[in-house]
């Protein structure tokens, strides 16, 4: 009976424990809804760049208003606290803001940026920020820590994302980028196809990779566009967490397993 009660226990923490895991992310949707419901005309921020890092950063300008970092790794992190950073998408736009609101663009099936051409992320593109922002780079791709190779990284991977927007611009394959990506799947056209961030693909696994559209500080006046990333739930289709049904039949049947092994001591000892 002890071993039996030691069974239920357990299977009820599991349970537990993995019916919060299950749903620790949100869906590409929500993270959508949520973004654009942090103030009135969306997430409020100040940006601005350092020597040692080319790329732009992001941090919240009122602390009540934090977005969800938790996909970015420390290489990928802005030196302002709650910031992280990312790439200006949108080619010729002037003088980027250092202030303002900003909303995730997610219709149709794909995120694009605000210009005359409204181009959406492809699948290299979304990928490509994915492996930036989780600092999935290895050196030789991306230097987080040498200031000068930084700098000569950061610029050739601008171009290949801006590169990348659906519909494409012109493409060297013989870019470290692009080749990289080729070195995963060969297919030029996987890449260059629309990305929508409500699908999980295999390469970008949990993730939702969004434009993210800059306003001023009254949500008027679309400037620029940036890339954002978050972690998803996907409906783990890929079996990676067992749902907490299917904990519960493991459970029963271990319980229906002892239970039968102590009906039948009981029987020999009777």
């Amino acid at each position: 009976m002890k071993a039996l009660k030691f069974v239920v226990l357990l299977a009820g923490v599991l349970t537990f424990i993995n019916g919060g895991m299950v749903r620790a992310e949100l869906t590409p949707i929500e993270i959508w809804n949520n973004f654009n419901s942090l103030g009135t005309h969306g997430w409020s921020f100040n940006s601005t760049t350092t020597l040692s890092n080319p790329e732009r950063y992001f941090a919240p300008s009122n602390a009540a208003f934090v977005p969800d970092l938790s996909a970015y790794h420390a290489n990928a992190r802005g030196s302002a606290p709650n910031s992280f950073l990312s790439f200006c998408i949108e080619p010729n736009v002037g003088s980027v803001r250092v202030a303002g609101t900003a909303k995730l663009n997610f219709s149709g099936g794909n995120s694009t940026r605000v210009s005359s051409d409204d181009k959406a992320i492809s699948v290299g593109t979304a990928f490509l920020y994915q492996q930036f922002a989780t600092g999935a780079f290895g050196t030789s791709l991306y230097n987080y820590t040498n200031s000068t190779q930084r700098s000569s990284d950061y610029s050739s991977l601008l171009g290949v994302l801006r590169s990348l927007m659906v519909p494409n611009g012109t493409l060297n394959w013989s870019n470290k980028f692009l080749g990289y990506l080729l070195t995963i799947n060969s297919d030029q056209n996987y890449w260059t196809a629309i990305y929508d961030p409500g699908q999980r693909y295999n390469e970008i696994g949990d993730y939702a990779v969004f434009v993210m559209n800059i306003s001023n500080s009254n949500g008027t006046g679309e400037y620029q566009d940036f890339l954002y990333i978050a972690k998803a739930d996907y409906g783990h289709s890929n079996g990676e967490v067992p749902e907490p049904a299917m904990i519960l039949l493991w459970t029963l049947g271990s319980i229906g397993t002892l239970g039968v092994r102590q009906y039948r001591k009981r029987v020999r000892q009777s």
